[in-house]
Parts: C-alpha cells; structure tokens; sequence
C-alpha cells in the first residue's frame, strides 16, 4: 500500500510479454530491472548500487488529468526499454485520515462512472501518449481491489466493468505496447479460500489481463511476514489465474532486512520461471501512517544502506545471467 510521495529506490525485473494478452503485440522484452520515481534520477541510483537499470516506475493519480510524454521521453533518452505505471482512479486522500474516508466514493472517479464513459477523455490521451511511448509500458490499474482502503474497491462488478472499459480504449487506440496488471494485496491474515473469494469476485477476465501481481511488504512488528508466507500466496495466485505474476511493490522492515532480501532472492531464481517481475518499493506508506508504532522501520533506503545494496545487485546480477 505505498505511495511514491517523495523520491524512493525501486528494483524492479520483469520480463517478456506473453503471447495471448490483453494487449496484443509481437514484441518480446527481455527480463529487466528498474529504479522508481522518475527517469531523471536513474543516474543517481545506479551510482549508488552498482548497476544501470533499463526501466523506471511511477505512481500517477488520476486527477492530474496529465499524460507521461516527457516523462516517456527522458526514459527513451537514457536508453531504458520499460516503463510501469501504477494507475490511480481518484483524487488522493491524506493517509492520515480513517481508512472509510480515504476509501469513500469519489463521484467523477466511482467505478460505475469510468465504465459510462466519464473519463474516456482522458482515458484516451493516456492511451494514445502510451501507444507513442516506445516502450513496454506497464499498467497496474487500481491496485490492492481487495482490500478496503481504495474507493475502486467498493463495487466488483463496476470494478470489471470499469477494467474492461479502460482495456478496450487502449486497445482501440493500438498501444499494443501497454501490458496489465491484475495486482491485488495478498491478504495474508486470510484463508486461501477467503482471497481467492476476494480476488475472483474482481477478475475483469483472462483476456483483459496480461499478468496478475501482489503487493509484497513485510511491515514487521505485527505485521511481520516471511518471503516464504507471500511465496505461498501469489503462487496461489499465478495457479488460479494461470498468468505469469509480477511482485508489483517489495519492501521489508529494517530489522532483519538483509536476511529477508537474501531470502528473495533465493526464491526469485528458484521459481519456475512464472515470476516475471518484482519491485522493490521504497517510500511514504499509507498502510505504515495506519499501523503507527504497531509495526516496524520501513523508513530506510537501499541508496544509503551499505549492507543490502550488495544483495540486491545480486539480484540483478541474476537476472541478468538467467
């Protein structure tokens, strides 16, 4: 649940496009890694870890009624292949608040509204600045639907009316370079009957969907998780689904964060090669402004940490050799 509010550090490796998408399109994209924020502090990063990424990821809110081009532009100009983008349906509401009024309906926003048409405007000047972007982009669209903190989340059937809405305008303007992702919240304190429940109830439908992703933060404190707790979720997850998956936002506490990040990386290249992305996201978290003091130190940067920054090049160096 966290949003890019300040510069932050993000891994990310992802891979090929696969064929049968929502999205159709001949090309195929190598495995990649990547940093978060914006193209114009890739430079910085790298310094910083030891390694050039080929993609960037962003947060982007609707309300900023705004495309990417130039952001497109500076990532085409330092030779990056990829963008993500994690594509927010509302005006953003102050993580301080309750969670019922950060996840109250907003009118222009509201599911039912995007699938009549009220944002096609936009939709489709997104659409065609993406379809111009020369790269693979990335579209996680109105992430963590299962949970309760986001106003996409309180209607299912307006969601996938919503999703299936939004897929066909980008299919209609021929970014065919637009890949999406199904990226719900693992809901770990759940059965997996529970989640699966939650999740199939927001499903916009196989063809409409080109990888399933999950959120994967280890909060410590109360919300202390292992790798192998979320393994066991989003492989649940890709099986039902049938979709290769991306772990859409990875970040663990400081306690204990380099076991945890060695524990990633050894199940990154233990998998059977479904996992096709993982981003390593560092920055404000609206879960953290929650839980308080109930949880641990998510407050830290690989950037300025000389004892994960080995690990996580490590990491890339892996997926550079797979």
């Amino acid at each position: 649940m966290t949003r890019l509010i300040r510069t932050a550090a993000v891994l990310v490796i992802l891979a090929a496009a696969v064929a049968g998408c929502s999205s159709q399109s001949n090309d195929t994209v190598s495995r990649e890694f990547g940093v978060a924020a914006d193209p114009w502090h890739i430079e910085e990063w790298s310094s910083a870890i030891g390694a050039k990424p080929t993609m960037v990821m962003e947060f982007e809110s609707w309300n900023r009624q705004r495309t990417l081009d130039s952001h497109f532009e500076k990532a085409r100009a330092i030779r990056l292949q990829s963008f993500m983008i994690t594509w927010e349906p509302w005006t953003p509401v102050d993580s301080s608040l309750p969670v019922q009024q950060q996840a109250a309906n907003q009118p222009g926003y509201a599911n039912t509204a995007i699938a009549a048409g009220a944002q096609d405007g936009y939709i489709r000047n997104f659409a065609r600045s993406v379809a111009g972007a020369g790269l693979t982009v990335y579209i996680r669209y109105a992430h963590e639907m299962n949970g309760d903190w986001y106003p996409w989340t309180n209607d299912p059937v307006a969601y996938i009316a919503a999703w299936r809405h939004v897929v066909t305008i980008f299919r209609e303007e021929k970014a065919t370079n637009a890949k999406f992702i199904f990226s719900a919240n693992p809901d770990l304190y759940d059965s997996d009957a529970t989640f699966t429940a939650q999740t199939l109830a927001f499903w916009p439908g196989p063809e409409y969907v080109d990888y399933v992703g999950a959120t994967m933060i280890n909060f410590g404190g109360k919300k202390q998780y292992d790798v192998a707790r979320f393994a066991d979720r989003i492989t649940l997850l890709h099986t039902k689904y049938d979709k290769p998956a991306i772990l859409t936002e990875v970040n663990t506490a400081s306690q204990g964060r380099v076991t945890w990040l060695s524990d990633l990386r050894s199940w990154l290249a233990q998998d059977a090669g479904w996992i096709k992305g993982a981003v390593l996201s560092q920055g404000a978290s609206r879960a953290k402004a929650s839980l308080g003091d109930t949880v641990g130190n998510v407050d830290w940067n690989i950037t300025t940490d000389p004892q994960t920054r080995p690990v996580v090049k490590s990491i890339i160096e892996d997926i550079r050799q797979s």
